[in-house]
């Protein structure tokens, strides 16, 4: 299983089949899903730099840069 990201980690799109524009995009993560078992993998919502509209992906989707973001930077 692939480590959890915290909130305000700066990520890159991977894989978005549903939205190939968006694969390779910089955002921060601003939520995280709380599953309902252990199951269930989370899913982050991240807001990718310029665009307005938050999107969801899996973990495995996106990869970490190693920087993270303010939380100034979005509120």
């Amino acid at each position: 299983m692939t480590d959890a990201l915290p909130f305000f980690a700066e990520v890159r799109v991977l894989r978005a089949s549903d939205r190939p524009r968006l694969e390779g995009k910089l955002g921060g993560v601003l939520g995280i899903t709380e599953p309902p078992d252990e199951a269930t993998p989370p899913a982050y919502a991240v807001l990718l730099d310029g665009e307005e509209e938050v999107y969801t992906f899996l973990r495995d989707e996106i990869e970490p840069t190693g920087q993270m973001r303010e939380q100034e930077d979005y509120y």
